[in-house]
């Protein structure tokens, strides 16, 4: 009994799987690889400016809370100076 020539080009491609490019895996891999970098720096960077805004508002309050603690001292006592 002889295969129908549509059958046997899906038998064919079925038996004869291509073979995996090992250059497209180790694009892969590098693709894989500079994602984990910039996720890296982009995690490090929001981290730093979340330090560096927080560092802001504190010196600000330390700064406020000074004066304001000169002022108090100076109205009860005369100036510092």
């Amino acid at each position: 009994m002889r295969t129908p020539s549509f059958w046997h080009a899906v038998l064919m491609d079925t038996l004869a799987a291509p073979t995996p490019d090992p250059s497209t895996f180790d694009l892969l891999w590098g693709a894989g690889f500079i994602g984990i970098i910039i996720g890296l720096v982009i995690y490090l960077a929001v981290l730093a400016l979340m330090l560096w805004i927080g560092y802001l508002i504190i010196k600000a309050a330390v700064r406020n809370g000074l004066r304001e603690h000169t002022l108090w001292l100076e109205s009860r006592r005369g100036p510092l100076r």
